[in-house]
């Protein structure tokens, strides 16, 4: 009769970390859980088997045992099997070994026996192709690791998130696309079910899509992050990725730079600074004023830095006349058909805090000749937003297509968080 060797406890891991440097927690020496049967009779293995398997049987059941010697004995065993119990008591029996040994290769050779046995019982198979999993990711077999990860989820386990460590297989081996189609799915599936949305996850993608320059992907997994659970942080980590495509466009960059500041989502003085520059304190004076007083609050930038004395007298300088001058340009707005003057009285009303003229005049200029849409577009959907018109500023920004559709999105996103 065979002894099966004791069952070893479980130490089960995986799954995804938080932040956008996350490491696995597999270990490739971490027990594996061995099987969990009795003693079968002498009938059900062949008598060859039981030859060659009995002798290394007990020295891996004993404390202490020559375990290395009984590791030289095992192809011994394995060439000895004849049947489907055969196979599945030389697996255990290597998997057990592999324990005491600490060795994540005969750890994997004996669960791949067992399962091919095909002798594993119902209950244990999940579990035995999720151990099975762990292994061949961590030697890097990512195909085979995905295979089993798959297998185990079929089987109904719902332990160590074998389905996160799926998309890791595929980032593991550079298949960043298949990853993040693969966990956007994944997300779409659980948010389906009505569960929340680990953050780990969505920062995870995005930070995959942003290390291998997946823009579409990066404007993808920051707009999910923001939609699912609002704070001033998720902002930060979203718009900083989106900031980093769109530098190129002091214009676009105004506007991105402006959902980053209502989203208290700037956090050095580089952000106050782009922002001041492409405003321009020549031309939106009073906004200008508005970011240096966040920037003084921030404590990023203070009242006595020489940059903030230039650029505040200019400003100071310019704010008035661009208060006065706001109505006469709205009136020239609208008794003039040319595109530029909706455009400019737009502008100013926008800098001005003067969101409904602002909205008025970004309409007028739709309707004209020579406009540039996507800019008008964004802008008028800023106006809406802080108007706290949600519904028709997000129907707006999604009208946005183009190089600015990043920042369009994210605004749209954060519309639809306040609806």
């Amino acid at each position: 009769m065979l002894r099966m060797t004791r069952t070893a406890r479980r130490t089960t891991r995986g799954g995804l970390g938080s932040a956008l440097a996350l490491a696995l927690a597999l270990t490739s020496g971490a027990v594996v859980a061995t099987a969990v049967t009795g003693t079968p009779a002498m009938a059900q293995n062949s008598k060859a088997f039981a030859e060659a398997y009995q002798p290394v049987a007990d020295v891996v059941n004993t404390e202490g045992g020559d375990y290395a010697g009984a590791k030289a004995r095992m192809a011994a065993v394995v060439a000895a099997i004849e049947t489907p119990d055969d196979r599945y008591a030389a697996g255990n029996l290597t998997l057990i070994l592999g324990n005491k040994l600490t060795d994540p290769v005969l750890q994997r050779q004996g669960l791949e026996m067992m399962i091919a046995s095909g002798k594993v019982a119902p209950t244990d198979i999940g579990q035995r192709q999720f151990d099975l999993g762990r292994l061949a990711y961590n030697a890097k077999d990512f195909p085979a690791a995905r295979t089993a990860f798959q297998a185990a989820i079929t089987a109904g386990f719902t332990g160590g998130s074998p389905e996160p460590l799926i998309a890791e297989s595929y980032f593991g081996e550079g298949q960043n696309e298949q990853g993040l189609q693969y966990l956007k799915g994944l997300i779409e599936k659980t948010l389906a079910a009505g569960q929340p949305v680990p953050d780990s996850w969505i920062l995870r993608g995005l930070a995959v899509a942003y290390k291998a320059d997946l823009a579409a992907q990066a404007v993808e997994y920051s707009t999910l992050l923001v939609k699912h659970g609002q704070s001033a942080e998720k902002w930060l980590q979203a718009l900083q990725v989106i900031h980093a495509y769109n530098t190129g466009d002091p214009q676009a960059e105004l506007d991105l730079l402006r959902l980053m500041a209502l989203t208290d989502a700037m956090s050095n003085r580089t952000e106050y600074v782009s922002y001041i520059e492409a405003a321009d304190p020549r031309i939106m004076a009073n906004e200008v004023n508005r970011v240096l007083d966040a920037a003084v609050a921030k404590g990023v930038i203070s009242t006595g830095d020489e940059y903030y004395k230039d650029v505040k007298a200019i400003a100071d300088q310019r704010a008035p006349q661009d208060r006065s001058d706001a109505p006469g340009l709205g009136t020239k707005a609208r008794g003039s058909t040319a595109v530029k003057d909706a455009i400019n009285a737009g502008d100013v009303f926008l800098s001005l805090g003067s969101y409904a003229e602002a909205e008025e005049m970004y309409k007028l200029a739709l309707d004209r000749a020579g406009v540039d849409r996507n800019t008008t577009l964004t802008r008028l959907g800023i106006a809406q937003i802080h108007q706290n018109k949600y519904a028709e500023a997000k129907a707006t920004f999604d009208q946005v297509s183009g190089p600015r559709t990043s920042i369009a999105r994210m605004w749209s996103a954060y519309a639809e968080t306040r609806t």
